[in-house]
């Protein structure tokens, strides 16, 4: 039986904000290292060990997950960070208000953009300094597969073969391994492990101060799962 347990990142200081993040590379708030550490805490007191652990670029997760293995006293953990990781990217609504922009357009469109399976946001010039081929973090990505906006699909067929390409043959050696990510890449994931449907999905949040324990058996399907709360007052924060 293999152990994989997803985390979302502390609170950022676009949620704090209420802004539509995505690519963005904002940091976490003082309640974000909070919210770190408490998960760090619990996943020791249950006992919780990791060989590897992998996180995206961005360093709202990123350090998020540097705080739980601190935590923890983890410093032997493989740690691996990958784009493929990354939020979902949220082109031209990158940075506006996610109540600010019900001015510009109707809610029936504006809960299209952030909860639906397909429909993408609008796409953001490759001139546009918020394109990553403009990131030096991104120089060793070919240009073309560099989103320039996604739908919660487009994050899926991102992230999903990245999972079964990397991290599934790691946990097959390791036999445990953490997911510091964010609330979409996590979203698709759930979708993948639950074999939840498209129309399913769009009602699916993760919360931040929350865990998720998967257990999985030797072909990775689910045997169980289990919601670990670190905190009493666990918060859904929507987009992320």
């Amino acid at each position: 039986m293999y152990t994989l347990v997803l985390v979302r990142h502390g609170e950022s200081e676009w949620n704090k904000k209420n802004l539509f993040t995505g690519w963005t590379d904002v940091g976490i708030t003082p309640e974000g290292v909070k919210d770190a550490r408490l998960m760090g805490k619990k996943l020791s007191e249950e006992g919780y060990e990791f060989p590897v652990a992998f996180t995206s670029v961005l360093k709202r997760a990123s350090l998020t997950l540097e705080l739980i293995l601190e935590e923890m006293n983890s410093s032997q953990t493989q740690v691996i960070r990958d784009w493929r990781l990354n939020e979902r990217h949220y082109g031209k609504l990158q940075g506006k208000s996610k109540i600010g922009i019900l001015d510009e357009l109707e809610w029936k469109q504006v809960h299209a953009f952030r909860r639906s399976y397909k429909t993408r946001p609008p796409q953001l010039e490759t001139d546009d300094p918020r394109h990553p081929a403009n990131d030096s973090k991104y120089s060793n990505v070919p240009e073309h597969m560099l989103p320039r906006g996604e739908s919660l699909e487009d994050t899926y067929n991102r992230v999903i073969p990245y999972l079964q390409e990397e991290i599934l043959p790691a946990l097959k050696t390791h036999n445990k391994a953490l997911i510091s990510a964010h609330g979409n890449t996590l979203r698709v994931l759930l979708k993948y492990f639950n074999d939840l449907t498209d129309n399913q999905i769009e009602g699916v949040e993760f919360a931040i101060g929350e865990i998720l324990v998967y257990r999985l058996d030797e072909d990775f399907k689910v045997i169980s799962k289990e919601f670990i709360a670190s905190k009493t007052n666990v918060k859904y924060g929507g987009d992320m």
